[in-house]
């Protein structure tokens, strides 16, 4: 998992994006409800953020509000979450949820070894 950009997009979709650097000094709570959180939590400190992370089940479905408790200036999540938050008016019109895009990353070799694996051919 990488960034895709480097920015964070408002997720009621009002707005312009804006560069995570500019979040800066701001209090940021990252909420991922995904298989491996800690991914998204350390993509996003390595882009220079201070977080306070909320790790939420994978497949959480936001039935209840996870951010109606959170103090925070931004809460950033991963678009997958964004996918089930817009469908909800009182999770969708918060101000302070904002979308980090993300880019999965396979590695090379691996990648090699798929196609091989497609193609029939052995893979050692």
């Amino acid at each position: 998992m990488e960034l895709a950009g480097e920015f964070a997009e408002p997720l009621s979709g009002g707005g312009h994006p804006v560069a995570l650097r500019e979040l800066a000094g701001k209090r940021i709570v990252a909420v991922a409800g995904i298989g491996n959180p800690s991914r998204f939590f350390s993509m996003l400190k390595r882009a220079g953020l201070e977080i306070e992370e909320l790790p939420l089940p994978d497949h959480y479905d936001f039935s209840v509000n996870p951010f109606a408790a959170i103090t925070a200036d931004v809460i950033l999540i991963t678009e997958k979450d964004a996918v089930k938050c817009t469908r909800i008016d009182t999770i969708n019109n918060d101000p302070r949820i904002w979308v980090v895009p993300v880019t999965a990353r396979i590695d090379s070799a691996l990648a090699k070894r798929i196609v091989e694996k497609c193609r029939g051919r052995p893979t050692a």
